[in-house]
């Protein structure tokens, strides 16, 4: 098991999965560590999902996977293979198995991240995740009675998103929309708090923000193709503490707009969201210990093709 100490600054790419997992096609984990010679960690990761379906190409968070993924914290960190929120993709050949897909990409929230998702089971959601103090890291045990970690005000996630299109297919990448509205220019909205419900393990699945996107960049590449790219740059608007209670070990919030979706009636190359944690502090205490967590540099990309 690797652990971190605290402060960390990192991207996934670059952490070590827990030495009791295999060692392929395994999710990126990390912990921090306390300076004390107890050692108190807490867990975290980010998590991205791009999707077709409905006759959109993009972002949605209306799509589930069925319960067959790991049901319990342990189960979860154990995984052989990373638990994520596939449907119809396949990791090995970077590709679809069905006309309407799902390819998710990065550390999921243990056991599920959907509000009224059964145990097991993801959405189409790309979000960021931390628990509460645990004396054991990089398991799903251990984590301490009456614990908590706090996700400070401001806590700020950028996603890139990049989307190439054929010669001729132009309108597809200029009429572009978030939430039904045309993304031409700046657009902002907010997303509201959202409880864990009846998820067993997840305390709250939205930590009430902001976003930002841009206005999008469209070019023509010199093989007449065009590319868009933009940012979409979401800002938590209070702190938000997880406090271990029953069962309750886990928070998350959401990081992007209910909706991203392009037509594909044109023809389309690729879609890309790159998401990364700008900056993000956690102060977390338990059995005595305080401490506290920089997060930022962590990315995680999905990218999909026809």
């Amino acid at each position: 098991m690797t652990e971190f100490s605290r402060r960390t600054v990192a991207k996934a790419g670059a952490w070590s999965a827990p030495l009791v997992m295999a060692s392929t096609a395994v999710p990126t984990y990390a912990a921090s560590s306390s300076t004390d010679d107890k050692k108190l960690n807490i867990q975290y990761g980010l998590f991205v999902s791009t999707q077709v379906g409905g006759g959109y190409v993009g972002y949605a968070t209306s799509n589930g996977t069925a319960a067959t993924r790991p049901a319990t914290p342990a189960e979860h960190f154990l995984a052989s293979s990373n638990p994520e929120s596939d449907i119809n993709w396949d990791d090995a050949s970077s590709s679809p198995t069905n006309g309407s897909f799902v390819n998710g990409e990065g550390s999921f929230t243990p056991v599920t991240q959907s509000a009224t998702g059964s145990d097991g089971a993801y959405a189409s959601v790309s979000g960021f995740w931390f628990s509460v103090p645990t004396t054991n890291a990089l398991t799903g045990t251990d984590y301490v009675p009456g614990s908590t970690a706090v996700l400070a005000k401001g806590a700020t996630f950028v996603t890139e998103v990049e989307m190439s299109v054929p010669a001729g297919a132009e309108w597809t990448v200029k009429n572009g929309k978030i939430n039904g509205q045309t993304w031409s220019r700046q657009l902002t909205g907010k997303l509201n708090a959202s409880s864990g419900n009846s998820a067993t393990y997840l305390a709250t699945a939205t930590i009430p923000g902001t976003w930002t996107a841009s206005a999008p960049t469209v070019t023509q590449q010199a093989d007449g193709s065009y590319l868009l790219k933009a940012t979409i740059t979401y800002v938590t608007s209070a702190d938000y503490t997880l406090t271990q209670s029953g069962n309750k070990y886990y928070a998350q919030t959401v990081i992007m707009p209910a909706q991203v979706s392009f037509s594909p009636a044109y023809g389309w190359n690729y879609y890309q969201q790159t998401s990364r944690v700008q900056s993000a502090t956690v102060t977390y205490s338990g059995n005595g210990i305080s401490d506290s967590l920089a997060i930022n540099g962590l990315d995680t990309t999905s990218r999909i093709n026809p």
